[in-house]
């Protein structure tokens, strides 16, 4: 009688165990959920695409001068084109040695690259079944682009070869003492990415605390912020030894300005590891490589400015084929006498973008 009263009692714990790890195990499985929110923040890094094809660069007119004079050239800028390959045929018979150096190569090409930065973002996720799922995410990646240490190196080329061919050419005749200045104004912009993008996601296991997984997807990249620009200024004064006479003064301005969709589709895809704190949160961290737009463009202005006067003007020609003019009369124009240009895009940027995010976060399934 003794024993069957312990093994009654025997099973009856065993039973109350059981009934009490199913109930805990229910309870879990009710209350981790099918929605996860997703906080993260980590590293982000961008490739910049390269190709594309140059614009077309105004060409010269004809300049007429003064009866007997050579014939010139009438340009929007010396910085570019036909206005370095003018001053720099006159300065080769007048200055040897005193060259200035053309922006084309910054102006006809792909001048800007993507920093690296930090990433933050969120993600709302809705699984189905014990494996798989979809996601929704926003990130915010700081990544501007920049200005290439080449087009920095070939805009300062530019600025100070402007100086030194313009003295070179003023001291060998008109003037022993011209003051010419040249200055770059860079505002290296603040422009960053918003990515947006949806993806479907595997759990490469269904139990355990660690699960890796897999994502796939699409989306849009949206640029935010400033872009990159420089603007080249560069001035030439020297006063004529005559009585009365203005000096010549003449100022060419060159804008250079990055450009670039607003918006990109991109597809997107990845991987990593989440690990279940508890059945309502826990941590996770992966790799997501994001492909597509990137490309930029390069624009400029030229504003070219020349003073003149209503008194007593002087006209400079040099005794060269072709010449260069330099003028403060009304009726006769200097060779900086071109139309402005306003919006001329030198460079089309084509190709994609790769950006990689590593980032790290914590979930809440509710």
């Amino acid at each position: 009688m003794t024993m069957s009263y312990r093994c009654a009692a025997a099973a009856f714990t065993f039973a109350t165990a059981f009934t009490l790890t199913a109930s805990a195990a229910q309870a879990q499985g009710a209350s981790s959920g099918k929605w996860e929110i997703e906080f993260h923040g980590g590293f982000a890094a961008a490739t910049t695409p390269d190709g594309g094809s140059a614009g077309t660069l105004p060409v010269a007119t004809p300049l007429s001068t003064l009866p007997f004079s050579q014939p010139s050239r009438r340009i929007s800028s010396w910085f570019f084109g036909d206005g370095t390959a003018l001053i720099n045929s006159v300065n080769g018979t007048l200055a040897p040695g005193s060259r200035l150096t053309a922006i084309d190569p910054v102006i006809t090409s792909s001048s800007a690259s993507r920093d690296n930065g930090g990433n933050l973002g969120f993600r709302l996720v809705r699984r189905f079944g014990p494996r798989y799922f979809a996601e929704g995410a926003v990130d915010f990646s700081n990544t501007p682009l920049r200005f290439s240490q080449e087009a920095l190196d070939g805009i300062e080329a530019s600025r100070s070869t402007f100086v030194t061919a313009f003295r070179g050419l003023f001291i060998s005749g008109p003037s022993p003492n011209p003051n010419v200045t040249a200055t770059v104004d860079l505002h290296e912009g603040s422009g960053r990415e918003v990515i947006t993008t949806g993806v479907f996601g595997i759990d490469l296991l269904t139990h355990g605390r660690f699960i890796p997984y897999v994502v796939g997807g699409a989306g849009l990249a949206h640029a935010t912020g400033d872009q990159p620009s420089a603007t080249i200024t560069g001035n030439y004064t020297f006063p004529i030894p005559v009585p009365n006479i203005a000096p010549i003064n003449e100022t060419d301005r060159i804008a250079i300005r990055v450009a670039r969709d607003d918006n990109a589709a991109v597809g997107v895809f990845g991987g990593g590891v989440r690990y279940a704190a508890s059945s309502r949160w826990g941590v996770r961290s992966d790799v997501r490589a994001t492909v597509g737009g990137g490309a930029s463009d390069v624009v400029i202005d030229a504003t070219p400015a020349v003073a003149t006067t209503t008194g007593t003007s002087v006209i400079l020609v040099s005794p060269t084929i072709p010449s260069a003019v330099f003028s403060t009369s009304q009726f006769t124009s200097s060779s900086l006498s071109g139309p402005a240009i306003s919006g001329l895009k030198t460079f089309s940027g084509s190709g994609s973008s790769l950006r990689t995010n590593i980032v790290g976060g914590v979930y809440f399934r509710f």
